[in-house]
């Protein structure tokens, strides 16, 4: 029996603030907090922001949000009634063989 594959889609957070690390450990920790607690972290230098650390789940998310975006973007420009009565369905739609859906 096939297992089905478990999606877990990280939950998020507020970012937390934190001032610019000046210590490997101190790094090592911003590190940490982003990849093993999902936080997402703003490192501050003088008072203001100058660099976002998440985890790589969330900047997965965060690009394929991105490419949704675009691909509705560019579908929305497309006047899919013409299409359907100027573009024949492809030939292998008549064949007899087995269909990929």
């Amino acid at each position: 029996m096939a297992r089905e594959q478990e999606t877990t889609v990280p939950t998020l957070m507020e970012p937390a603030y934190v001032e610019e690390p000046h210590r490997v450990r101190e790094y090592a920790e911003v590190f940490r907090r982003a990849a093993v607690e999902q936080q997402p972290l703003i490192v501050r230098r003088r008072g203001g922001g100058v660099a976002a650390v998440i985890s790589l789940k969330h900047l997965e998310l965060l690009q394929d949000l991105l490419a949704r975006q675009q691909a509705e973007s560019l579908a929305s420009q497309i006047d899919w009634s013409s299409v359907a009565k100027t573009v024949p369905p492809a030939k292998w739609f008549d064949g007899d063989e087995p269909k990929p859906f």
